[in-house]
């Protein structure tokens, strides 16, 4: 995880100009362990930043993901879902009432068991797992 002053840090390494509504998405994702979707985002800052439009949330997020500081999900066809855990985990939506919540796998076993199942595999720099299901509210209403 990282804090919005090493995130503000991060962004201007990279050349990128710091303005209040960036920063004020960068607090937004500070710490948070759920995975908010643009809409979401806009909604929540919208109060205090009237002028900030939806499309400012998606190329600020963009801006984000290529500094390494989210990562950029999408795992159904509905909408985009930004995640701040950026270290190596899976993903399970579940496809009755949208709860995305994350899976934590042995990034060590599942890298080494993916290469040496595929002899063609020399190195695998990413991998993203997601899971499709009812969590365990919905398939109990089942």
């Amino acid at each position: 995880m990282w804090t919005v002053s090493e995130g503000i840090n991060i962004l201007r390494g990279r050349g990128a100009k710091i303005t209040a509504q960036r920063i004020a998405i960068l607090r937004q994702l500070e710490g948070r362990t759920d995975h908010p979707s643009a809409d979401m985002l806009y909604k929540e800052l919208a109060v205090d930043y009237p002028t900030m439009s939806v499309a400012t949330v998606y190329s600020t997020a963009q801006l984000l993901a290529d500094a390494g500081l989210i990562k950029i999900l999408s795992i159904d066809d509905k909408r985009v879902y930004f995640d701040p855990t950026t270290s190596t985990h899976g993903h399970f939506l579940c496809r009755n009432c949208g709860k995305l919540v994350d899976l934590q796998i042995n990034e060590e076993g599942f890298f080494k068991s993916a290469s040496t199942a595929q002899n063609s595999i020399a190195q695998i720099d990413n991998a993203e797992i997601f899971l499709y299901g009812l969590c365990t509210d919905c398939f109990s209403q089942k």
